[in-house]
């Protein structure tokens, strides 16, 4: 991977007050056939002879990664010093890039050329960025995925593929609705071939998100998840009282850190 040193230097130094550095690299995936900047944060005192989560998180340079990077010290997370963040950022216009990479088309097959390839984005996580993450920093206690909104969906639909790359999962106002729910098809053919889905599940969910079809379609994938009675499934469902598909991102994010430490 090819380091930025201007940018990773930037946000070491604004780090060293609470002892945390970050690294910024941009790698190119030949999978998705595009580039991303990938940031990892690690707590104060890192040391290779101990173990830590590793956590995942999309849009790393918008929206919740702003506040778990903490660009803006009035609005940081508190990460706890067991958690190596690694954000995942677009280069470019997000807006088009999202759709791309977080939507899944699987059973549609509705693929455009920036739309509904979130198996090419798994195919990344999986095959180039995770083993090079790991490569370098071995300690691995264990893997978790945040996302939010379009990144709650990806984040969903790693649940239904047959590689399980992650033992938490952390979905927040995930846009289930998203391609006519296509995760909801996805979700179906599953549990006609699989009785059994090891994995630890928390949807987060506003409870003034009715008007974008948030709430509705997260509580209805929460119900079809309790109905399946997947063996090995631990799922949870969060509903934040009012907050909305942007303030509910710092409560949920407090809430998932909190969970981690142990």
């Amino acid at each position: 991977m090819k380091q930025l040193l201007c940018l990773s230097c930037l946000l070491l130094f604004s780090l060293l007050s609470n002892g945390q550095t970050t690294q910024t690299d941009t790698v190119y995936s030949g999978t998705v056939k595009d580039k991303f900047v990938i940031t990892i944060r690690k707590p104060a005192g890192f040391s290779n002879s101990k173990k830590y989560h590793h956590v995942y998180m999309t849009d790393g340079s918008i929206g919740i990664g702003d506040y778990v990077l903490g660009r803006d010290n009035s609005w940081a997370a508190s990460i706890p010093s067991n958690c190596v963040i690694i954000a995942i950022s677009h280069i470019g216009d997000w807006n088009d890039k999202r759709p791309r990479d977080f939507i899944p088309s699987d059973i549609s097959q509705n693929v455009e050329a920036d739309f509904g390839k979130a198996d090419k984005f798994y195919g990344f996580m999986k095959n180039e960025l995770i083993p090079t993450i790991e490569n370098k920093m071995p300690n691995k206690r264990s893997r978790a995925f945040i996302g939010h909104s379009f990144g709650g969906l990806f984040c969903l639909y790693t649940l239904f593929k047959e590689d399980k790359l992650f033992d938490r999962h952390f979905a927040i106002s995930p846009s289930i609705w998203a391609n006519y729910y296509e995760l909801d098809k996805i979700e179906e053919k599953f549990s006609t071939t699989n009785k059994s889905l090891k994995a630890n599940v928390t949807l987060y969910v506003g409870g003034l998100e009715f008007l974008n079809k948030v709430l509705y379609s997260t509580r209805s994938f929460y119900t079809t998840l309790i109905k399946r009675k997947y063996t090995g499934l631990a799922v949870k469902k969060d509903e934040i009282g009012n907050a909305n598909h942007f303030s509910i991102r710092k409560p949920a994010i407090d809430r998932i850190f909190e969970s981690l430490k142990d």
